[in-house]
């Protein structure tokens, strides 16, 4: 048994001044007590108790180690009162991952104002279009979108996701409008590319299921905002979550072509590391989440018919 079990063997005997009340506290025989102090003693090399008929008194070496075994107990116990403490409230640091555009245009924004109704967590933002791992690299909670991989870790919806391929007017001006997903083979296609990337191909519906297309164009990047900013200035078309280019579709410097083939019923998610129990941190701040993305202006966009097309 551990020395803390036998500290607490100690301290309930001292207190109730014997070994049967307190074997009794402890669910514990007699026995079983004095012969736990008898090893304790012999552990120790010191007679800590004088024993009589009718009760039990501290040694000199009896009382230091009392006085310690008091002070031991009461540490496990502020410790583990914080613990639970922790437990049940949000505190401590929290480390988030989101795309660069999702995290920037939508996560960033609402995160001053979870702390604020948090004030014991401390937000870590990593805005990165790479797929991190959140065991080795100690993240909280991932946000992630489309179609994921299977895996063990947690995964929560948070809203409704839609993926649309589209490009500014002028590009189409230029360059026509394909009418199927195969038409894409003509067109400059923006490609989102970095180690372990597999968006070499985009998704799309082809009688009623969802396969993969092959698409290649002149200008990759590892950064989904420079791909949308060369979207911007007619450079090519990009296969994007509604949620990054929202701002650019309600204005209509981006229109959108080949609707009816786009995935349906997708969702952003949430990823937790798994484990029995997430933190009260991590479990707060996706209930935020959820709450906040259930009423956004942006989630009607995901409905069919809501975007603006190119003509």
């Amino acid at each position: 048994m551990h020395p803390v079990d036998d500290m607490t063997i100690f301290v309930r005997v001292v207190d109730r001044q014997g070994f049967s009340t307190a074997g009794r506290e402890l669910r514990m025989t007699t026995a079983v007590v004095s012969s736990r102090i008898a090893k304790l003693e012999q552990r120790l090399g010191h007679r800590l108790l004088n024993r009589t008929t009718r009760r039990v008194g501290l040694t000199q070496e009896g009382q230091i180690y009392y006085e310690h075994c008091q002070r031991v107990l009461a540490d496990i116990q502020e410790v583990d009162q914080r613990l639970a403490e922790i437990k049940r409230r949000p505190a401590g640091a929290l480390c988030i991952s989101a795309p660069v555009a999702l995290g920037r245009l939508h996560i960033a924004p609402m995160i001053p104002d979870f702390v604020d109704r948090n004030p014991d967590v401390q937000a870590r933002l990593q805005i990165t279009d790479r797929v991190v791992n959140l065991v080795e690299e100690n993240v909280d909670v991932a946000i992630r979108k489309g179609v994921l991989p299977s895996s063990a870790d947690i995964v929560r919806r948070i809203a409704p996701d839609l993926r649309v391929v589209c490009g500014a007017p002028g590009y189409f001006e230029r360059h026509g409008i394909p009418r199927q997903p195969e038409d894409l083979k003509s067109h400059n296609c923006l490609l989102l590319r970095f180690p372990g990337s597999r968006r070499y191909s985009w998704q799309f519906l082809k009688d009623g299921s969802v396969g993969n297309l092959p698409v290649s164009g002149a200008l990759d990047s590892d950064s989904s905002d420079v791909l949308i900013d060369w979207a911007l200035q007619g450079a090519g078309l990009i296969m994007k979550s509604v949620w990054d280019v929202s701002p650019h579709l309600q204005s209509g410097a981006l229109v959108t072509v080949l609707e009816p083939y786009w995935p349906r019923g997708l969702s952003l998610q949430a990823l937790m590391p798994p484990r029995p129990q997430p933190p009260a941190k991590t479990r707060a701040f996706i209930d935020y989440l959820v709450r906040a993305f259930r009423d956004h202006p942006v989630a009607r966009l995901t409905e069919p018919g809501q975007l603006p097309r190119a003509s």
